[in-house]
């Protein structure tokens, strides 16, 4: 009889393991990212906020998701089959210029009034919440290529990626949606 048991708790914890197992490996599709704005190469002024919109989708449920603004100075690219961008118009800089470069995590969203993500399946998210400084320590936000990045993971821990390139410019005209 108590050979009996201890084969049945072993069955039923080898099941237990096999079907949590199982379900962790049914999600195997990564977040889908749509960015309506900013679109490729839109100028920005500093000094102004970026219109800010997309669709954030998962087979499953979303986690969560943030953007990062950083210099394309160098010519780096955030895609393994897109080409580095050359030729387009040189950025104009001066010594006492400051690149700009943040990171805005979904949880500073949030403290904004956004709602959160987790859970949902489909969110549409619109706003004007991220600002693109006009000085940096009392020295000029740096014209040029800036890559502006969504990341977006779901519940699963999958992340995707979607990588625009946008142009800081002191001449960029004031956009408002």
């Amino acid at each position: 009889m108590k050979r009996r048991n201890s084969v049945m708790i072993l069955l039923f914890a080898a099941l237990t393991a096999f079907t949590s197992c199982e379900k962790e490996l049914n999600d195997s599709e990564k977040p889908l990212i749509v960015l309506s704005s900013p679109v490729e190469d839109t100028e920005i002024r500093p000094g102004s906020a970026i219109h800010f919109e997309m669709t954030l989708s998962d087979n499953e449920a979303l986690a969560s998701y943030k953007v990062n603004i950083h210099g394309a100075f160098d010519g780096h690219d955030h895609s393994a089959s897109s080409p580095l961008r050359t030729g387009k118009a040189a950025t104009r800089a001066t010594e006492d210029s400051m690149a700009f470069e943040k990171s805005w995590l979904e949880s500073d969203f949030i403290k904004l009034g956004e709602e959160p993500i987790a859970g949902k399946r489909s969110v549409t998210i619109h706003h004007h919440l991220m600002q693109v400084p006009d000085s940096i320590d009392g020295r000029p936000v740096k014209e040029g290529h800036y890559h502006f990045i969504v990341y977006c993971t779901d519940s699963s821990g999958q992340e995707s990626f979607i990588a625009r390139e946008i142009v800081i410019a002191h001449n960029a005209e004031e956009h408002v949606h």
